[in-house]
């Protein structure tokens, strides 16, 4: 523990004599913090507003608001717009003013004599901005976003500013997210948890239902802009996901004209080639990318099982050689029209494909009394090949009223995956004594219906009611066949053979109302009723599962603003976590006979209470702090657990046996040095406790744990830039068991050429590793198993990139509505 803190707070101070140096000056959209550089005004005093398009009467996000004093001629405060283009300007001393509100895309505009005394409030009202129509000839609009930005009630990782990222999957871009951990399977966990949801654009995905770890490996990260944090959702999110919502934003925008980019890799681990092109002309948009990469990955492991108290073995060692390899292809299409100044309808479809072939050989030794009592070899040959896609139609309109909205949503999602698993075992003599196939014909569907309305109130109150309903349904078609003796021909094995089916009905309703207190403290209530149906059956058994559930789930915010640019909040919310098919599915992973992973189709939801405590501030030189203090408390959660049989095969399996808590913190910081350089440091230090009472299992596990990750880039002159990544993961309890530490670390340059509408980089992930080592213990009263498994995850890879097109800045587009399915608990690569 003395060395986690040591190092937290080494990385904090290094961190801040660092950033003692002047600032960088900022483009206009993120000029509040140039001018929080500057003499800050020190009075009582408040001027509010918002700023509206002219056109269509609709908000202006992140518009520049900039105060002048009058009589010095000199800007003194500023600030941005929200989201609803409110903007507010607090501590005001007496005096006349001037304000200047600019954005990309629009004339600016200047409100003159804007007089203000002691502890008055100045409501200027609403101010419209006009279009500016001048074409943008082959211009790369950006703004100088920040690589982590802190909002209200989440944090946002704007990937495509990290160098680091280019040429790498969605898997990559995660192990860089603040409070995120990535292993080297590619299961994801957000403190420390697994039980989260991944969203793409807002929306969910049947493809995550099945493998989070295989979708974001399919995912490539040149598509991807930012990700997002939400580590307490409110009552308007769906209350699955004990962690916590990891948003996924793909690339586009809503510029008028026709633009593109095209991007291509070529590395030894990974390569693919991808792009994307958007038109939008008047009322009218579209966008479409299309991507695809290929992987090559070599995989070996040892592993070592103790036996105790079965007759028939004391010990199994086994080896492991093989390699992964894989191309994926994913398809992105979105449409939308503004069928009035008020209404909108968008459409889009979203396709993923994937074909992974994996071979290897395994050898397995038993002992008895220190002698080979049985050794086999078994050569696997697996195939796996999915299709997925999501078709989304929403309708969103404003209504008489400024804020005023009411949304119609609709989403069909659809997961295909086919496994198939060949093997040949051999004897100790390298003879030929048997032929093994293991089929698997799955699927998942899902149908969402979503309606939400929005109701502002005076005194910048707001209520927000909606209803959802998800049908979910799932099928796995298992299948094993055997050839004993080899030339016979393949039989099925009945008692291993089966169809699984699986409906899950959720519909939910909810309420949320936000206010202000004493112009200081923020509230946003809400509850969220859940019903759930479940009906689950073997054709082959005639057994079945059938549950029906509710639940009530309250969330509170609360957020203190306090001096010097200061932020204290309070969150609380009960979450919900139901299984999804990668738990449930009974079919067998029978690639290791000694080690076969099954779901449990009796599993039940989760039920968590979420608290979190926080605080940030940013300092006139840019440096930030955020700082978490949380606790989840889980009594059914859904745990992993492993049991031999009398001949020393080792079931994994999953019910609802473990207590699991955790409580610790997150700390975050990030600056700007030397004008051109920046730096972010993130340290997670949380307590884990799992324990499981019962006659299934009666086993505990405790530990400290923690993960840190620091990002530092820097711009030179003539278009190059470098940035470098490293993270650290400590161990991790489980359980049965305990995972030992790993790091990862990455490298790349960039140089923009052809007047920066292309770029070349060069980028290194582990150069002074060849492999890295994930070892894995496992302990029950009858087995204690060691696995080291080691990845071949050195990679040098070079990348290009060119953008094309004209575009032109006209107008504000409109807010699209999009539906959240939150709902699901996930494993991470569960079943193949």
């Amino acid at each position: 523990m003395k060395n986690v803190l040591l190092l937290a707070f080494a990385g904090l101070l290094s961190a801040r004599v660092t950033f003692a140096q002047a600032p960088e000056n900022k483009p206009d959209n993120t000029k509040h913090v140039a001018v929080a550089a500057q003499s800050v005004p020190k009075g009582n005093g408040k001027i509010a507003g918002v700023i509206l398009d002219e056109a269509v009467q609709k908000p202006v996000e992140f518009a520049t608001i900039s105060l002048v004093d009058k009589a010095t001629g000199k800007t003194v405060d500023g600030t941005v717009s929200d989201d609803k283009g409110k903007f507010s300007l607090v501590r005001v001393p007496a005096g006349l003013y001037q304000l200047s509100v600019s954005f990309l895309g629009y004339q600016s505009r200047v409100i003159e004599n804007i007089s203000i005394s002691n502890k008055e409030e100045v409501n200027v009202g609403a101010i419209s901005l006009k279009s500016d129509t001048k074409v943008l000839d082959e211009v790369a609009v950006t703004g100088d976003r920040l690589l982590i930005e802190d909002k209200v009630d989440r944090m946002v990782y704007n990937a495509e500013k990290d160098i680091t990222n280019i040429g790498g999957t969605a898997s990559d871009v995660l192990k860089k997210v603040p409070g995120v951990t990535v292993d080297l399977d590619g299961n994801v966990s957000l403190r420390g948890s697994s039980n989260l949801r991944v969203l793409i654009n807002n929306k969910p995905s049947a493809v995550m239902a099945t493998s989070v770890a295989a979708a974001l490996q399919q995912i490539p990260s040149d598509l991807i802009k930012s990700v997002e944090i939400i580590t307490n959702p409110s009552a308007k999110y769906d209350a699955e996901g004990t962690a916590g919502i990891i948003n996924i934003i793909t690339k586009k925008n809503s510029l008028q004209g026709i633009n593109g980019v095209v991007n291509a890799t070529y590395g030894n681990r990974i390569s693919g080639v991808n792009g994307s092109v958007i038109y939008r002309k008047g009322k009218f948009g579209l966008n479409t990318s299309l991507g695809r990469n290929w992987r090559n990955n070599p995989l070996e492991s040892n592993r070592e099982t103790y036996y105790r108290g079965i007759p028939a073995i004391d010990r199994l060692s086994q080896t492991m050689a093989g390699s992964r390899e894989g191309q994926f292809q994913m398809l992105q299409l979105g449409a939308d029209y503004d069928l009035s100044k008020k209404s909108s309808l968008s459409a889009g479809l979203r396709m993923q494909s994937g074909e992974f072939a994996y071979n290897s050989s395994l050898t397995s030794t038993q002992f008895r009394n220190d002698r080979v009592t049985a050794a086999n070899t078994r050569k696997n040959r697996s195939a796996f090949d999915n299709l997925n896609y999501d078709l989304n139609l929403d309708f969103t309109t404003q209504l008489s009223k400024p804020g005023q909205e009411l949304s119609v949503l609709g989403l069909l999602s659809r997961s295909n995956r086919n496994n198939a698993h060949f093997t040949d075992v051999l004897n100790r003599d390298q003879q030929l004594t048997l032929k093994e196939q293991n089929l698997n014909d799955a699927y998942n569907e899902e149908k969402t219906f979503q309606v939400d309305y929005t109701h502002p109130f005076k005194n910048k109150h707001l209520l927000e009611v909606g209803a959802k309903v998800i049908l979910r349904y799932a099928e796995s078609d298992f299948q094993f066949l055997q050839a004993n003796p080899p030339s016979a021909p393949f039989v099925e094995v009945p008692n291993r053979t089966d169809v699984f089916s699986y409906d899950q009905n959720v519909g939910a309703a909810y309420a949320s109302y936000e206010f202000s207190l004493q112009k200081k403290y923020n509230f946003k209530l809400g509850s969220r009723y859940e019903y759930t149906h479940v009906n689950g059956d073997f054709t082959s058994s005639k057994t079945s599962v059938v549950q029906d559930y509710d639940n009530f789930i309250p969330s509170i915010a609360i957020s203190r603003s306090l001096k010097n640019n200061q932020t204290v909040k309070f969150n609380y919310t009960k979450r919900i976590q139901r299984p999804q098919l990668g738990y449930l599915n009974p079919f067998e992973n029978r690639t290791d006979t000694f080690n076969i992973q099954v779901g449990n189709p009796n599993l039940q939801a989760e039920i968590t209470n979420a608290y979190e405590l926080g605080y940030s501030t940013f300092f006139k030189n840019g440096f930030s702090v955020n700082a978490s203090f949380f606790w989840r408390q889980t009594n059914n959660s859904i745990e992993s657990y492993i049991i031999p049989n009398q001949e020393g095969v080792n079931y994994t399996t999953f019910a609802n046996i473990g207590r699991n808590s955790s409580y610790g913190v997150s700390l975050f910081s990030s600056a700007k040095f030397l004008k051109k350089g920046s730096v972010s440091a993130n340290v997670n230090v949380f307590y884990n406790d799992l324990e499981s009472e019962g006659t299934l299992l009666n086993a505990s596990n405790a530990s400290m744990m923690y993960n840190s990750n620091l990002n530092v880039s820097y711009a030179f002159n003539k278009g190059i830039s470098a940035q470098a990544f490293a993270q650290y993961n400590s161990p991790k309890v489980t359980l049965q068991g305990k995972v030992y530490p790993f790091a990862i670390y990455n490298f790349a340059v960039k140089k923009d050429i052809l007047a920066k509408n292309g770029s070349i980089s060069v980028g290194v992930d582990n150069p002074f590793n060849e492999t890295l080592k994930q070892k894995i213990i496992l302990k029950t009263p009858s087995v204690e198993q060691t696995n080291n498994m080691y990845l071949y995850a050195r990679q040098f890879k070079i990348s290009g990139s060119y953008k094309f097109g004209k575009v032109t800045a006209k107008g504000q587009p409109k807010r699209k509505k999009k539906i959240n399915n939150d709902d699901a608990k996930s494993e991470g690569d569960s079943n193949g």
